[in-house]
């Protein structure tokens, strides 16, 4: 790229950005080069650090009667005991997924945080989140959950002797574990409600008690010199160190910082939802993940609030109704799962539901009850969330008729069948390139996939490569994105959409991603007569256009036994046989339906390391069948694809 295209981009996203998200972020990087973050964040170790011996927990959490865990909870905790065994054997999930090696100690001899930041000292070849994944303590709040169930000792040994390995190799503000004062947040929570959960283990000794406590302080002294990154990210960042702050203030009271971090942090809190929430419940994020981690820090933060009798800002608890019916909307009541809706970094944070990972009933519910004064399921082993977070669960037992309105968040259909359609008007950073994409459900299975995330720090093609209009479930023209990429994570020339029509029996909606190239991308959808789903794609001109077109539709279907026949493919599900067929109008130059599946096409030998993936959880990637319907004509184009169900009339 050349000097003068360099400075374009760079104008282009201050302009784009916005003053106070570009500021904030050039405030970070002075102090950063400046070394003044270095003078107010100075490598210590935790015996030089201030003095545990002045500080004594305040154990604010009321913890659940283990009789009423077990009897809501009992065929799910005894997957607590397994996965807290392989944790004492050394072993970890990371993000939900995986058993990998607990590894706390990335590096030998780690140079101060800012050191990685600038650029100046590496990990390796290493994913910085597989770095990060261990050092957040998730792991730490299912051994102290499993042994607060059932007492045995082994598993507070093997909390403190992780915790005392990794203060000893991390120390203070020192190594890439203190980079992101997000990921110190995190880990300062889990390091509290371990400690309230371990508080009567013969292993938790006074003198490791306040070696813990010394470390909270370490963790929440860290938070506020860097606070500029987060708020010039405008996401969870901002909310994590908040919630962060508020936590150590309540945990450590005695500590002279406390007022001012109680302070900060509830402030910060504030600002953080306000900005970040919409009024229809859209988080600025835009992913699914991300819109789950909100909510469980907007739910602590709520009970640190209750200990001090205090009660979120009426302006606040209504952007989180709305955000707690817009995830609600989206919670498939057969599976637990939502769509994998923009970036899905595998977080689960203070993870002391016994649900999976992918299983967001237990936050749906807790955020329903706590911020809508209603359950949005009916009672069941989801509820345990409730009973952590001490929020009431006798009243209301029958869910509400609806967690909002269906129709304004573009979801038609029943709890057997339903789909949603991405039509975002953005107000912050898109996370995808995927507006117009449908995710599909049947009986509880996703036939639709989005595709996830896969990584953000890999080696090409793997830096956020998932993030393009190409994966999704939407129409490419050109081979275009509908936005333009500046960097992994950052994209410029935003696609708006347009709501068109809503009716109970059809949605149709369009964007102006593609009008650059003289196009509007435009797209229907509807039930079938007799069951299944109807999507028609238009790309219509904003002049007269004599070339032709190349327009692609992607449907990413799970990786099952197939038949293709013309221009229609019949796929055996778990469930029985689903048809997806095409049509288009007009006359094209050139029609072509191919399937890839990771990476490769089944049927011209050609390659595309994007297509045909799926990504469950961060650093995973799983072989699905990337079903491209493309043709060549003159726009106004026009295509359908039509979705056919087994036990449905043809």
């Amino acid at each position: 790229m050349s000097g003068l295209n360099r400075f374009s981009l760079k104008f282009k996203t201050l302009f784009q950005l916005g003053f106070k998200q570009s500021s904030q972020f050039l405030i970070y990087q002075l102090g950063l080069r400046s070394g003044y973050f270095t003078k107010r964040t100075p490598a210590l170790a935790v015996s030089e650090s201030l003095d545990g011996k002045q500080l004594k927990p305040n154990w604010f959490l009321n913890l659940p009667e283990k009789i009423t865990l077990r009897q809501i909870n009992a065929a799910q905790i005894q997957a607590v005991y397994t996965e807290a065994d392989e944790i004492t054997q050394g072993k970890i999930r990371f993000f939900g997924g995986n058993l990998k090696t607990l590894n706390l100690a990335p590096v030998a001899d780690p140079p101060h945080w800012s050191v990685y930041e600038r650029g100046a000292a590496h990990v390796g070849d290493e994913d910085i989140k597989d770095v990060w994944e261990p050092a957040r303590f998730n792991w730490a709040v299912t051994l102290a959950k499993a042994y607060y169930l059932n007492g045995e000792e082994r598993y507070a040994a093997a909390f403190w002797h992780n915790f005392e390995n990794f203060i000893e190799a991390n120390p203070v503000n020192c190594g890439p574990n203190w980079t992101s004062a997000q990921e110190v947040s995190l880990r300062m929570q889990a390091l509290i409600i371990s400690a309230h959960l371990l508080a009567n283990a013969a292993e938790s000794t006074d003198e490791r008690i306040r070696t813990l406590c010394a470390s909270v302080a370490d963790h929440a002294r860290r938070i506020p010199p860097t606070i500029s990154y987060a708020k010039a990210q405008n996401n969870n960042h901002l909310l994590s160190e908040a919630v962060g702050l508020y936590a150590a203030s309540l945990f450590l009271p005695q500590h002279p910082a406390s007022a001012a971090w109680r302070q900060k942090g509830l402030r910060w809190f504030n600002q953080g939802i306000e900005a970040q929430i919409n009024r229809d419940g859209t988080y600025a994020q835009h992913s699914a993940n991300y819109h789950r981690l909100m909510l469980v820090l907007a739910l602590w933060m709520q009970l640190f609030l209750e200990k001090e009798n205090k009660i979120l800002d009426d302006g606040v608890l209504n952007k989180l109704a709305a955000a707690t019916a817009w995830l609600g909307l989206r919670l498939d009541p057969a599976s637990g799962q939502v769509p994998n809706l923009g970036h899905n970094d595998g977080s689960n944070i203070l993870p002391l539901s016994s649900a999976a990972f992918n299983d967001y009933r237990p936050v749906v519910q807790a955020a329903s009850r706590a911020f809508r004064a209603c359950p949005a399921l009916p009672p069941g082993p989801w509820d345990d969330l409730c009973l952590w977070l001490d929020i009431p669960t006798q009243s209301g037992n029958n869910p509400p008729p609806s967690s909002g309105n269906p129709l304004d968040q573009l979801i038609l259909g029943d709890a057997r069948d339903w789909a949603a359609l991405c039509a975002a008007r953005f107000h912050s950073r898109p996370a995808h390139a995927d507006q117009l994409h449908v995710d599909i459900w049947h009986k509880g299975i996703n036939i639709a996939l989005d595709p996830g995330t896969f990584r953000y720090n890999a080696p090409p093609p793997w830096e956020n490569g998932l993030a393009g209009t190409a994966v999704h479930n939407t129409l490419t023209i050109n081979n275009r994105d509908q936005m333009t990429r500046a960097s992994k994570f950052l994209w410029l020339d935003w696609a708006q959409a347009q709501v068109e029509m809503c009716s109970p029996q059809e949605i149709r909606a369009s964007h102006n991603g593609y009008r650059h190239l003289g196009v509007l991308h435009y797209r229907s959808l509807r039930q079938g007569d007799s069951g299944g789903w109807v999507i028609e794609d238009e790309v219509l001109p904003l002049r007269e256009i004599t070339e032709d077109y190349t327009a692609v539709v992607n449907w990413l279907l799970p990786d099952w036994p197939f038949a293709l026949a013309q221009d229609n493919v019949s796929l055996e599900s778990p469930d029985g046989k689903i048809t997806l067929s095409f049509s288009t109008a007009g006359l094209p130059a050139a029609v072509s339906l191919d399937i890839f599946k990771a990476g490769q096409s089944l049927t011209n030998g050609e390659s595309d390391d994007h297509l045909g993936w799926y990504s469950p959880t961060y650093g995973e990637k799983i072989p699905a069948l990337s079903i491209q319907y493309k043709i060549i004509q003159k726009p106004p184009i026009q295509i359908h694809s039509v979705f056919r169900w087994a036990d449905e009339p043809g």
